[in-house]
């Protein structure tokens, strides 16, 4: 008590007994008290209006102080620092008490430790994308999502707090300052436009998250203007080395995302950049993973209203406009929530009933009656005779009417098989596929599948052409024009010292484990380099997640880099009737029940799947090419 006293703050405010001083800034303090009544630990924001210069100012923040409370009030979530009372203190102005948290900010755990363990570290991220999502939901942007905003509990679960200063529609709060977000965790429209929505939190979230796992800011600098500068113009940054436990390629695809530069090009939800960034983890273990999921709800990834802001200092607290389609007021809104316990389900109005949409592969885009409303797995309100469409690069686009009391089940998206032809300048060269040789030289017609990645080689003689294709890409008719090879890494020229080391490099969608004459030489990433002495080694190449194992001879030049391909990946969806059982690939269990809902990423070609269940099991042999789905009797 002794630093209250030295401190000049009362020993009650309102019915609370000051303990002693929390922390303390430049606009308030905030202090430990006890509710006498029910004897409950209480943290009490103050705000200092001798801080205020002006009047007008004062006026200006008393009124955000109770805007404030409003906007907590709306909040109800395990993840979110509740508010409990509201009141003013005589000669020490406005007070708010809220939930008192026993943890520590997350940005001190950052900074000083004690390291986190990738699961810690998920639940922090799982907490926060549920908190989160749940103030969009309420039409809430925070608006200043940052580690010095979270407080972890001793439990390690993670709460949100300080929603900063709320506004309304119906408000009349003006600017007051400069702005009082934080830089580096700005987004690019935040920067240029002064205005804030859910993606903007969403891209924030990431900042956050990109800081957590690997300890480096994507948009580092020395001062704000290369901060801001970085984070309008320049992609994050390459993490060298790569975060140990997630695959590098899955790092850039979802950080791509979540920090794009468009807010449209954003994940629709904070968990579904959550969920995919789990997809790209390696190091959890199966119960851990399914731990992690548990904490998430089926719910979401459901699309949110786009908040429209006008001010970046402002957590925005906005109303959607009365002429939208089936648009409800707040109070409607609230009433029902108290009523019907319909709750977030509500922010899109009376549109029927909220399904699950899915589709194999996914992250396909949906659109409803030609609306785009987000991508799959995602849960969406539908109403019978809504019309969905689903479009996914490289496959064809499935259309669906929803029927009364029907829930659609996943969508299969087939690929789009074209007749390509492949040309050379000069013609007559040799082609491998995909690390597989075709018969015949070019110009040679081929059967390419647009929904899964490729690799195309061309030789003949000396000279020679590789082109990689992603999803949805194929040659187009074009000829490759072949040409000696002139870099480090393709020609074949003997090295100055013939005992010099030469190397392999990964190609492909995932890692792979690496060994030679029974010696472990550890994991390979995609885009890696795998030193080795020069001559001929028989590799043993393994993949457990993605059930992968082969055997080949490979020819190392001294000084020279060779690549080293592997097929690429699909989903297998396995569905039994009647009932279910344990999905086992070439003998592995996988971890995953044959009901339908689960996806397995494989690697592509011949595989042996064993569904065993209490009435019996069978086995059957699916030679892989694609995204596919394998129903049987059971």
């Amino acid at each position: 008590m002794g630093d209250i006293d030295n401190l000049n703050f009362p020993r009650m405010i309102g019915r609370y007994l000051v303990l002693r001083l929390l922390g303390s800034g430049a606009m308030g303090s905030v202090v430990l008290a006890e509710d006498p009544r029910i004897k409950r630990k209480v943290a009490i924001k103050l705000m200092k209006l001798d801080a205020v210069r002006t009047e007008a100012d004062q006026h200006e923040y008393l009124a955000r102080f109770q805007r404030e409370a409003e906007v907590s009030g709306l909040l109800n979530h395990p993840g979110i620092v509740a508010i409990y009372d509201v009141g003013e203190v005589e000669g020490h102005g406005p007070f708010l008490a809220m939930e008192y948290v026993a943890g520590r900010p997350l940005d001190g755990i950052m900074k000083a430790g004690p390291a986190l363990t990738m699961k810690e570290k998920f639940k922090i991220i799982v907490g926060l994308a549920e908190a989160l999502d749940h103030a969009h939901a309420k039409a809430i942007v925070h608006r200043d999502v940052k580690p010095g905003n979270v407080m972890v509990g001793e439990d390690g679960r993670p709460k949100l707090m300080d929603f900063g200063i709320a506004k309304r529609e119906d408000a009349s709060l003006t600017q007051t300052g400069t702005f009082l977000g934080t830089p580096s965790y700005a987004s690019p429209e935040q920067i240029k436009e002064g205005s804030v929505d859910n993606r903007s939190d969403i891209f924030s979230f990431g900042v956050l998250v990109f800081e957590l796992m690997s300890g480096q800011s994507p948009f580092p600098g020395s001062s704000i203007n290369t901060i801001l500068y970085r984070i309008v113009n320049e992609p994050p940054v390459e993490i060298q080395p790569p975060v140990l436990g997630v695959l590098p390629e899955g790092w850039r695809r979802v950080f791509d995302r979540v920090l794009a530069k468009r807010p449209a090009d954003r994940y629709p939800t904070c968990t579904a950049f959550a969920r995919e960034l789990l997809d790209a983890v390696v190091e959890l273990g199966k119960e851990e993973r399914r731990e992690i999921l548990g904490l998430m709800r089926m719910s979401g990834e459901a699309p949110l209203p786009e908040i429209v802001s006008t001010s970046f200092d402002e957590t925005m607290v906005v109303a959607r406009p009365e002429s939208k389609p089936f648009g409800w007021s707040w109070i409607a809104a609230l009433t029902l929530v108290a009523v019907g316990g319909l709750g977030w389900f509500l922010f899109r109005g009376a549109k029927g009933t909220r399904l699950q949409i899915d589709s194999q592969p996914t992250g396909a885009k949906v659109y409803v009656n030609d609306l785009a409303v987000g991508t799959t797995p995602m849960n969406q309100a539908l109403a019978a005779g809504d019309k969905l469409r689903l479009e996914l690069k490289g496959h064809r686009p499935v259309t669906y009417e929803v029927r009364p009391g029907e829930a659609p089940k996943a969508f299969p998206l087939q690929p789009v098989i074209s007749e390509e032809l492949i040309d050379s300048t000069p013609r007559g060269a040799t082609v491998v596929l995909d690390e597989k040789p075709l018969e015949g030289v070019t110009p040679l017609t081929v059967r390419w599948n647009q929904g899964q990645p490729h690799r195309l080689t061309l030789t003949k003689e000396k000279l020679g052409h590789a082109s990689d294709f992603g999803v949805g890409e194929a040659p187009g008719g074009r000829a490759f024009e072949l040409k000696e090879a002139t870099t480090a890494e393709t020609r074949q020229e003997p090295a100055l010292n013939p005992h010099e080391p030469g190397a392999l490099k990964l190609s492909g969608g995932f890692s792979i484990r690496v060994k030679t004459a029974g010696k472990d030489l550890g994991e390979l990433s995609p885009g890696a380099k795998l030193p080795l002495p020069p001559g001929t080694h028989q590799l043993e190449l393994s993949s457990v997640r993605h059930f992968y194992k082969d055997t080949r001879a490979v020819t190392v030049i001294a000084g020279q880099t060779a690549p080293l391909s592997v097929p690429g990946l699909a989903s297998l969806t396995v569905n039994t009737f009647p009932g279910s059982g344990k999905v086992f690939v070439d003998g592995v269990d996988t971890g995953t029940e044959s009901d339908g809902s689960s996806p397995i990423q494989l690697a592509l070609g011949r595989h042996t799947i064993t569904v065993r269940g209490p009435k019996g099991s069978k086995t059957e042999t699916v030679d892989l090419t694609g995204d596919k789905l394998l129903s049987f009797q059971l």
